[in-house]
């Protein structure tokens, strides 16, 4: 038996696994819905978006921000219409970190391809999202996202004449 906890190492050890293999379990969950996310971005409709977030959640980019799921559902309903281009959205360097019951953060990098009637789309960026895994299914209880590069395939992805 230990003094610190009256049980013998072993017992302390299969609590210190178990404990392990319940955050591991909670970072896959939360990092499988960070990928759903970028899915469902490829057939854009608001609503399956907007379900995946908590009620209460707050959706963060560069110029705006929504809060509560009414506002997420406007926001993505502007994004879509302002640009309806057909897309693929993949995620890359996904890193998770507990952050207690309930909730991870994940990290990740974005890519997205994309054609419309008139030209072909690439870009990237990232997204920091906290992921609320406590109920049946993982919510979005935050979501930061930021495009670092969307262009045109004519345009390209030129470099800044001032950066030199």
């Amino acid at each position: 038996m230990t003094e610190s906890t009256g049980q013998h190492p072993v017992n302390d050890e299969m609590t210190a696994l178990r404990e392990r293999v319940r955050r591991l379990e909670a970072a896959e969950t939360a990092r499988d819905h960070i990928h759903a996310y970028a899915r469902v971005l490829d057939d854009p409709h608001p609503d399956t978006v907007t379900a995946l977030f908590a009620a209460d959640a707050v959706l963060s980019t560069p110029s705006r921000q929504a809060r509560g799921t009414a506002e997420i559902r406007q926001f993505f309903e502007w994004a879509f219409a302002a640009d309806p281009s057909n897309k693929r959205h993949f995620v890359a360097n996904t890193r998770t970190t507990w952050l207690g019951e309930p909730r991870v953060r994940v990290q990740s990098q974005f890519l997205f391809t994309g054609r419309g009637s008139a030209r072909s789309v690439i870009g990237w960026g990232r997204y920091d999202a906290v992921v609320d895994i406590a109920g049946p299914a993982p919510l979005f209880a935050e979501m930061n996202m930021a495009v670092d590069v969307s262009t045109d395939l004519v345009t390209g992805w030129q470099q800044d004449p001032e950066a030199n």
